[in-house]
């Protein structure tokens, strides 16, 4: 029996003069957060949209931008070389430090909060409330281009060109590598651990099984684009990419996806720009170029719902409720829009 697909508006929608760059929600999921092309921070609520701050965050435009898994400190990177750690609720200062190159460009909190990782060229930074800077790591042999950790926190993996570096934060000793041959674009880490997936700029995805011996790496090839955007599955079973305008679902139960047919989930008339899962339940939300976001239970087809927005949408990320997502876009767009069943 199909399900009918739901067309809705957005719960709010506002515009923040600026293409939307990076969004993220906080651990209670009553605010949230958003950084732009030109390095200006935004702060609002979550129930009604209304903007409570704007500051300018970063001079020469902003890159990243992620909420602390537990507490009130927003992280953000930019052009200016830098890392900048705020209150958000006063936009104050609260810490800051050089991010190893002069474009900041990647940004990761550990799930269990204690470390952020941080990647400018090809230096590796790892920073602690209580340390400050305890690792700068830059043997790499080029631009980190991702960053991942594992979900215990306990391992971080870094891509470049040639493959990924993967450390231990505490000591920051190198523990291994998953060589591959060319450039990875984006990275991601199973919740159950099984798996390590990056994204390539020859339109394909590189896997990489845990533990892993030389000879079992896996390759996904054929996607019509470059893959920029991956999710796992909260239960580690299944991977969600882009790389087109469909979203492709890998079964990575068992022994995994060698052989195997993704399910393809159509419904956005341009490339994907944005995945995430829920991060506790079974949705899965999309965003595309077509500015859409859709809804979907990755069992069965068409999507369980759809929101359009103005234009082509840049970034996604759920709130920490499993209740709606987040969705900036391409002309300054900022939208909350609420999931199935919620």
């Amino acid at each position: 029996m199909s399900i009918a697909l739901q067309i809705r508006p957005a719960e709010w929608l506002l515009n923040v003069g600026e293409p939307v760059v990076a969004i993220d929600s906080s651990p209670s999921a009553t605010h949230w957060a958003a950084l732009t092309t030109e390095g200006q921070a935004v702060l609002g609520e979550v129930a009604s949209g209304r903007v409570l701050k704007q500051w300018g965050a970063h001079a020469g435009g902003g890159f990243r931008l992620a909420w602390h898994p537990k507490a009130e400190l927003v992280a953000t990177t930019g052009a200016d070389g830098l890392v900048k750690l705020w209150n958000p609720a006063t936009a104050e200062l609260a810490h800051s430090f050089p991010g190893g190159a002069e474009w900041v460009e990647q940004l990761e909190w550990s799930p269990d909060g204690e470390f952020l990782a941080v990647g400018g060229g090809k230096t590796l930074t790892l920073w602690t409330q209580a340390g400050g800077v305890v690792h700068t790591l830059s043997k790499h042999r080029s631009t980190l281009s991702a960053l991942c950790w594992r979900h215990d926190s306990r391992q971080l993996g870094a891509a470049c060109y040639g493959g990924v570096q993967v450390y231990d934060p505490s000591t920051g000793a190198e523990l291994y590598q998953l060589p591959w041959k060319t450039s990875l674009l984006s990275l991601a880490w199973s919740s159950d651990q099984k798996w390590v997936v990056a994204g390539t700029q020859e339109s394909s995805v590189q896997i990489w099984p845990q533990p892993f011996k030389p000879g079992d790496e896996l390759a996904m090839s054929g996607y019509p684009a470059k893959v920029r955007e991956l999710a796992w599955h909260p239960g580690g079973r299944y991977l969600a990419t882009g790389g087109g305008d469909s979203v492709m679902v890998w079964d990575c139960g068992g022994a995994g996806p060698a052989g195997t047919e993704p399910r393809i989930l159509d419904g956005h008339t341009g490339l994907i720009t944005g995945l995430a899962y829920q991060v506790r339940g079974h949705q899965l939300a999309s965003a595309g170029a077509d500015g859409r976001v859709l809804f979907w239970n990755v069992k069965q087809s068409p999507a369980l719902r759809e929101i359009k927005l103005p234009a082509g949408l840049t970034v996604l990320a759920w709130l920490r409720n499993d209740q709606a997502v987040l969705a900036g876009g391409r002309d300054g767009s900022v939208a909350l829009a609420r999931a199935p069943g919620a």
